[in-house]
């Protein structure tokens, strides 16, 4: 069984290696005035539309005081956009924009692309118990 220690780096290789592969990811998201924080907030939207501002917070494992401003940038932009809940009129729901989708969709395969290079050769099985592992990772660190 590897030592903790060992886990310990190459978990940080791991990140060093996804920080080193995003940064084409990050040029474009500059191309199109957009942080990574945006993106995030987009992606969210365009996988599970639609959503309140605590949803997306959760969604990205952000505080949601932490989302509001760059949901409102994303909505002036033209991004996003709002409606109120029909359940809880005090609530907004946020969802993509048509330009917001489109935009998505333009960048998306540049985002799928370096994700699909640090992942070739997993099969479907490793992939699932990845992402088990590394939510159980997560779910540690949440209980401090």
């Amino acid at each position: 069984m590897p030592s903790s220690h060992h886990l310990f780096h190459l978990i940080t290789q791991v990140h060093r290696t996804r920080k080193a592969a995003i940064s084409e990811q990050a040029e474009l998201l500059k191309k199109h005035e957009l942080s990574p924080l945006d993106w995030a907030i987009l992606q969210t939207l365009r996988e599970d539309p639609p959503q309140s501002q605590a949803g997306v917070a959760r969604s990205i494992g952000r505080a949601p005081s932490n989302v509001r401003y760059p949901i409102e940038v994303l909505y002036r932009r033209g991004l996003i956009q709002r409606e109120p809940d029909a359940e809880d009129r005090r609530v907004n729901l946020t969802f993509l924009s048509p330009e917001g989708e489109a935009l998505v969709k333009k960048l998306l395969p540049t985002f799928e692309n370096v994700d699909q290079a640090l992942l070739k050769g997993l099969s479907a099985e490793s992939l699932q118990e990845l992402e088990r592992l590394l939510e159980a990772i997560l779910e540690n660190s949440r209980r401090k």
